[in-house]
């Protein structure tokens, strides 16, 4: 497993058709997509789980990458691939469930930030699968491919908008200054490149910001019904305004919020946090490292993590900053969620983040190194009374439980994916005292065609 944490110009995106994802077309599903659950991808009217195994070897491409979707609770499955896919892609770094048509289906979309495109070794693409009794699936990559950008390295929607990270990209000639990719699928495949340049995006390019490296997409505070973006600089220094050159705190990391992103075009309206305005916090910390959002009734809630902050005297222990907003408040900082004296320096806690609004609203925090033996663990934090966190560990040494986190309904789903040589995903219901492990070639879900996996797991949603 790779371990990561040691841790506006307008332009048209393409879209092009590819062939059929299922790797068993003929069970491709049928579905009437008329039910109600929002992560239902295959329209039984039961919320569904992606969960990525980017360095799988599909057909014996060495890190081509695969996703399972998981049906229900993980009774049955169905592996994803794509047939245009090489060894090294990294399809299925990032993965998630969310409905951008009108169907009434939830859609599969799959990062691949390791692709080449157009002759660009790693220019990154983004694979869009559609629920439903129509499984079709669209490739998306940027209008001018560049190498190394890891375009779908990150990605956010909210109904039809759909958002791309590529943090990576020598964003306006600075070296991984990073960009984000914003297009309607409703408006024909148009997008439009965002980058701390442009105009009304609070900050500046710098080199290794790797802007876009987190995404989300919520009303944060903008125009009630409009949907803002939340984008993640963890690798920015703390360095004041105006373009620097190696001055400041390095990798302190920053949140900047685009408000009304859908509507703006020549100029935005935006907002930018450094972790020091908020909480004491220094070099390393990585503010913006991992995002996720909810709303509960009127309110909006947006969690952003240091997995590097230090709190309470213990450095490197990690913490998440938490935001609130509604139709009335514009988007202001809360509470701050740590571990408190059972927290140890590298434990990696906000290495991933989740929301669930289902009977109230919690957030799950991954910490995949918790333990002298890395084998991790998730906080679960109710977040009306964060004294009533608690640790959830179900994993062996080395397993990095709660790589990656996420929410199917009311269910918890982590991803622990060094487990068992292969990787695992755990379904944990909101009473279970123990979850229920799904692995590739394990029960219903089927192993990979003609192929290995490698890192099952390692994204989920």
């Amino acid at each position: 497993m790779r371990l990561l944490l040691s841790l506006v110009a307008a332009a048209a995106v393409v879209w092009s058709s590819t062939g059929s994802a299922w790797s068993d077309a003929a069970s491709a599903p049928a579905a009437d997509c008329t039910g109600t659950a929002t992560g239902d991808f295959d329209g039984d009217g039961v919320d569904d789980i992606a969960a990525g195994d980017p360095f799988a070897d599909p057909g014996g491409l060495a890190g081509a990458g695969a996703v399972h979707v998981l049906f229900g609770r993980g009774e049955d499955g169905k592996a994803v691939t794509v047939a245009e896919t090489e060894a090294g892609d990294g399809f299925g770094w990032s993965v998630r469930l969310a409905r951008i048509d009108g169907d009434g289906c939830a859609d599969l979309l799959i990062g691949a930030p390791y692709a080449d495109v157009a002759g660009y070794r790693d220019a990154g693409a983004v694979y869009v699968v559609h629920g439903g009794p129509d499984p079709r699936t669209i490739r998306l990559v940027s209008p001018s491919p560049e190498a190394d950008a890891h375009f779908g390295w990150s990605l956010a929607s909210g109904g039809t908008l759909v958002a791309v990270g590529a943090p990576h990209e020598n964003a306006d000639g600075v070296a991984d200054s990073g960009a984000v990719y914003l297009f309607d699928t409703e408006a024909s495949g148009e997008g439009r490149r965002i980058s701390q340049e442009s105009k009304g995006v609070t900050g500046n390019g710098e080199a290794g910001d790797m802007f876009g490296w987190s995404l989300a997409i919520g009303e944060l505070g903008g125009t009630p019904g409009q949907p803002d973006l939340a984008v993640g600089s963890p690798y920015e220094n703390d360095d004041g305004t105006g373009p620097q050159a190696g001055g400041g705190e390095p990798d302190a990391g920053a949140l900047t919020v685009i408000f009304d992103v859908r509507g703006s075009r020549s100029e935005y309206r935006s907002r930018k946090w450094e972790l020091r305005e908020i909480v004491d916090a220094g070099a390393g910390d990585r503010f913006g490292y991992a995002m996720a959002y909810a709303e509960e009734g009127d309110v909006g809630y947006l969690a952003v993590s240091a997995p590097l902050g230090d709190r309470v005297g213990v450095r490197d222990s990690g913490l998440v900053q938490l935001f609130r907003a509604s139709s009335t408040l514009e988007i202001t900082p809360a509470a701050t969620f740590d571990q408190g004296s059972e927290g140890a320096a590298g434990e990696g806690y906000g290495f991933s983040l989740a929301f669930t609004a289902s009977g109230g609203v919690r957030l799950a925090v991954g910490v995949p190194f918790d333990g002298p033996d890395r084998r991790g663990g998730v906080r679960l934090v109710p977040v009306d009374d964060p004294a009533g966190s608690r640790l959830i560990t179900q994993s062996q040494a080395g397993d990095h439980f709660g790589w990656s986190v996420g929410f199917s309904g009311n269910r918890l789903v982590v991803g622990a994916p060094d487990q068992a040589g292969t990787g695992t995903v755990i379904l944990l219901g909101r009473n279970d005292a123990q979850g229920v492990p799904l692995s590739p070639g394990t029960g219903k879900v089927p192993a990979l065609d003609g192929g290995v996996s490698a890192d099952f797991g390692a994204a989920v949603g």
